[in-house]
């Protein structure tokens, strides 16, 4: 029998280092520097002691110069102190320069960046706990894909105070225009549309309002600044548009479609990279068919690679019943929101569908951004409901994932769906919308994260028509073995969608454990593996098991 490659252990290490890259890092300044020590990396075969007497004798810039301890004997790492520096850039150049000296650096503290910011009013923002937002900020803040591109929201409203504080800096700006010169620089039809468009005024201007504001700020207002409150993004691109008759609506999600296709088209070099709409606002009691290009315009976004997310009415009524536009629509591409309270229940006078809406998100009591430079922390409704949809769609497209990346701009419409069914699939069960949503459930986006993480694991094989369901059946988790026969190598690929602590382990048919256990422990967004060697296994049939505290799954292989 063989055992396996260490190649997990190289997994875990890596994944170790990006955890500690991710949570901590090394400040630069001076001042908060151990003033007297030096960390210091030695050529392999150096003897520190005869290193440390070399450079006591030659050097001119401090005086004593001792080990204070090793760091690691493996890598040659040692801590060095050194008393009454004279001069503390000669001495570090002094010591780099050193033939024996792979790297030095100062002694310096570090930040640990906690994954809840600290803004002024956070603790007022019982929205972002319940939805799991804190859990993927661990992961992602928003603001860019794995490959660098620029996260854009559209968000439909009546007007919104641009200029706002926690809000300017996530403002999307139209890189092809040149502002206020009175060209349409990028000849889309819009002169100077930096922002966005008013489609009210028919003018790159908006006018100041409280509820397209305060809509924005649950999206994306800046977070970790200190200030007022943080987005569900903390850093997106917010993508201004202003509407009130359906004849607006319209044209903005024109406006949108054009900016999101010459995006795909050109690869990223024009355009913008929309992913989703928000639209708090509707129709009360109307049917979707009574709006058929309203509704027909979901389809055509989506196919592009939009989601659109909109909020149901503040009405204690049945959408399937009495109707509603847009939330009676049934696009794929669309997600209908109802509000619920710090009760997790749905709100007294929000709108319900079995069939019709989608999911219930916090809505009640919400703290956000307000007109004037000001915060406010009475926001509620379904308009504060789908903000929280909308932003955690954002969200999702900024985890570090490449292959969720490319599947953006190669396939944008099955990217849309894949986000969609990330949400609808792994809401909190509440059971006061059990028979009200579609999902039966509250937003969250913690959950949701997870479920992409089993898709962003695996590989493009498992992604064929059918395949992936089966694969991730009852969200367990992902193990696979390939190649599948073998006569010498396989690799085992694992992952567990709640990334608990597992255990891998392989049996022949009459029950017999080939290999010593695994411990590992998977980390988000990054795929474990492990070469084993069965060259010396007899022919048959083998069993490899996953196990964690709650549950197993297991796959075969066949040595031939």
């Amino acid at each position: 029998m063989k055992l396996f490659y260490p190649i997990a252990t190289l997994f875990m290490l890596h994944g170790l280092f990006a955890f500690s890259q991710a949570n901590f890092a090394l400040q630069p300044q001076v001042t908060s520097q151990k003033l007297d020590e030096i960390v210091v990396q030695l050529q392999s075969g150096t003897n520190p002691s005869v290193f440390i007497d070399n450079a006591n004798i030659s050097c001119q810039f401090a005086k004593q110069i001792t080990i204070e301890k090793t760091l690691s004997e493996r890598f040659h790492i040692y801590l060095l102190s050194a008393s009454k520096i004279i001069d503390r850039q000669a001495f570090i150049d002094f010591i780099k320069n050193k033939p024996e000296v792979v790297s030095a650096s100062w002694n310096a503290p570090i930040t640990f960046r906690d994954s809840i910011p600290n803004d002024e009013l956070y603790n007022t923002q019982w929205s972002m706990e319940r939805i799991g937002a804190p859990k993927v900020w661990e992961i992602s803040t928003g603001g860019t894909s794995a490959t660098g591109r620029e996260i854009v929201v559209a968000v439909l409203d009546k007007g919104f105070d641009i200029s706002h504080p926690d809000l300017l800096g996530n403002s999307w700006k139209n890189t092809a225009e040149i502002p206020n010169d009175g060209i349409d620089n990028d000849g889309n039809g819009f002169t100077d549309d930096v922002y966005g468009w008013n489609f009210r005024a028919n003018s790159p201007i908006f006018t100041v309002e409280k509820h397209g504001t305060s809509v924005s700020g649950i999206i994306g207002a800046s977070g970790n600044n200190g200030i007022g409150i943080s987005g569900i993004n903390w850093n997106v691109k917010l993508m201004y548009l202003a509407v009130e008759y359906v004849d607006e609506v319209i044209s903005a999600f024109n406006y949108v479609l054009d900016q999101r296709e010459l995006y795909n088209q050109t690869n990223g070099e024009k355009g913008a990279f929309v992913v989703v709409t928000n639209g708090s606002f509707g129709i009360d009691q109307v049917k979707c068919i009574e709006q058929p290009v309203w509704g027909s315009l979901y389809d055509v976004l989506g196919q592009a690679g939009v989601l659109s997310v909109a909020a149901t009415a503040n009405g204690d009524w049945d959408v399937d019943v009495v109707g509603d536009i847009p939330t009676s629509c049934t696009s794929p591409y669309l997600l209908s929101v109802t509000n619920t309270g710090q009760d997790d229940k749905r709100a007294n006078g929000a709108a319900y569908g079995f069939e019709s809406i989608d999911l219930g998100a916090p809505g009640q009591g919400i703290a956000t951004a307000n007109t004037n430079s000001t915060f406010r922390q009475d926001f509620s409704g379904t308009s504060a409901a789908c903000p929280h949809v909308a932003g955690s769609v954002a969200l999702l497209y900024s985890l570090p994932c490449t292959e969720l990346d490319s599947l953006a701009l190669s396939a944008p419409a099955e990217c849309a769906l894949l986000i969609r069914n990330a949400v609808l699939e792994n809401t909190d069960a509440v059971p006061s919308l059990a028979k009200e949503t579609v999902s039966g459930g509250r937003l969250n986006v913690y959950e949701a994260m997870k479920y992409l993480h089993a898709y962003c694991i695996s590989r493009a094989p498992e992604r064929e028509e059918g395949n992936f369901k089966e694969l991730y059946i009852d969200k367990k988790g992902l193990i696979r073995v390939t190649p599948n026969p073998t006569s010498d190598l396989i690799s085992i690929d694992y992952g567990n969608v709640d990334f608990k602590d597992v255990k891998i382990r392989v049996f022949n048919m009459l029950g017999q454990e080939m290999t010593i256990d695994l411990d590992a422990t998977p980390k988000p967004f990054e795929p474990q593996s492990i070469v084993l060697d069965v060259t010396d296994w007899s022919s048959g049939v083998y069993i490899v098991n996953m196990f964690d505290l709650t549950k197993k799954i297991s796959v075969s292989f066949v040595k031939i």
